[in-house]
């Protein structure tokens, strides 16, 4: 004789489903990643009337939670690099920019992500996927929006992405320092080129 479920047993098993549908994660695929400090550097590009200079600093640190079969689903994380660690290759430059960065106060620069539009759905190892990547960064303790422009690709069970995009020093509060009477270019294009590893 078949068997159908009661008004109560009924209540019961939709309630049941419905708190599994609440508490499972967003994606059962996504995993926590971080970035290899050895193989992950931010950059930036700066001009100057006497001559245009590139800086860069590694060891960058944060954590991701990304689903690189859905890229669509919901992608969270944060990058950090140490002020300190920035270097251009001229140390008097170098400790202007420390300086002007107010490091003791404000040791890292940090960028988190609000949201990622993929151009395709997933990672693959065979081309690159073109993401607009949309958050805050937070420079000297000023944290303004920003899009960088950027792909990924897996690499040898890794994810690689690299992104550019360009900001305005005053934004942040920050007066462009001057050398020899001229100002450094108030527009400064940054980037980031990461390898992020699977902490699981």
């Amino acid at each position: 004789m078949p068997w159908y479920p009661t008004g109560v047993t009924l209540r019961t098993l939709l309630a049941g489903m419905l708190v599994t549908v609440l508490f499972l994660p967003a994606s059962a695929e996504s995993r926590r990643w971080l970035p290899n400090p050895a193989k992950s550097v931010v950059t930036f590009d700066a001009t100057h009337q006497l001559g245009d200079f590139s800086g860069r600093g590694g060891g960058v640190t944060g954590e991701f939670q990304i689903d690189t079969a859905d890229l669509r689903a919901s992608i969270t994380g944060v990058a950090r690099v140490r002020v300190a660690a920035l270097r251009t290759g001229n140390e008097t430059r170098d400790r202007d920019m420390r300086k002007v960065l107010d490091v003791d106060r404000f040791p890292e620069i940090r960028f988190t992500i609000g949201s990622v539009e993929p151009s395709f759905n997933s990672v693959t190892p065979s081309a690159d996927t073109l993401l607009t990547v949309k958050g805050g960064l937070a420079v000297r303790g000023v944290e303004r929006p920003l899009t960088f422009l950027a792909r990924v690709r897996l690499r040898d069970d890794r994810v690689w992405v690299r992104g550019e995009s360009r900001i305005r020093l005053t934004d942040f509060g920050i007066e462009p320092p001057s050398r020899l009477f001229f100002k450094v270019g108030n527009d400064v294009t940054i980037g980031f080129d990461l390898t992020l590893e699977s902490s699981e």
